[in-house]
């Protein structure tokens, strides 16, 4: 024989009591505790030039607002507690009901949201021209379909990680300079080019300055193509 169940609180009867201590009915329960810790203004910091957020100190590829929202949130979440988002706008502020459910217990949240707009570390570095390696493009034959090629995979690299970045490209009597945003990306260009031409590449080091007491050199790679 099953016996009755009654909360203590309430005096209603139900099928399962919940909690530690002092049990209670689902409802009850709900009053008295919440099933998810939600802080009543939440800050979502977003890159004013690639819309990246920044979300546990990196910078990740989550655009929309139901994407930001969403990864947000993720950090007040619980285990076997499911949750659901509805937001919405109200004099240019954006709220935010968290719906919690663990079973039969069910509570909702509101909380405001805060976009913050900064510039992630590899905008600032395209905006400013910085650059870790230099391909000096030389030759008798016809450069300019070369040089189509090295951007085409500047481009293509650029799509795959923001840290890559073609910072600029200048033409002069001698032939055509590009400045990359890292080593890798330098590494990758001249495979590219080592696959479709026959180039003769030297390789020098000028020093830049110095970081961490430590001297930082810039890679500028002569490239030739006759």
């Amino acid at each position: 024989m099953e016996l009755s169940k009654f909360c203590p609180r309430c005096g209603e009867e139900t099928k399962a009591l919940y909690g530690d201590g002092k049990k209670l009915c689902a409802d009850c329960y709900t009053d008295k505790h919440d099933l998810l810790e939600v802080p009543d203004k939440v800050e979502i910091v977003v890159c004013s030039v690639c819309g990246r957020m920044k979300h546990r100190g990196q910078w990740i590829e989550a655009y929309t607002v139901q994407d930001q929202l969403a990864e947000k949130f993720s950090d007040f979440s619980e285990e076997d507690v499911e949750m659901q988002l509805q937001f919405w706008e109200e004099e240019d502020q954006m709220y935010v009901r968290v719906h919690a459910e663990k079973g039969p217990m069910k509570d909702s949240y509101d909380t405001q949201v805060v976009f913050k707009n900064h510039q992630c570390k590899d905008c600032s570095k395209f905006q400013g021209g910085f650059y870790k390696a230099k391909i000096q493009l030389r030759g008798d034959a016809e450069l300019e379909p070369i040089s189509n090629d090295i951007v085409d995979k500047a481009a293509e690299l650029t799509n795959e990680t923001r840290k890559d970045f073609l910072a600029n490209v200048e033409k002069n009597k001698h032939g055509i300079d590009f400045f990359l945003s890292t080593e890798p990306m330098n590494k990758k260009i001249l495979s590219m080019l080592r696959d479709r031409y026959d180039p003769e590449i030297k390789r020098s080091y000028e020093l830049v300055g110095e970081e961490n007491g430590e001297r930082v050199y810039r890679n500028v790679v002569s490239v030739r193509i006759d």
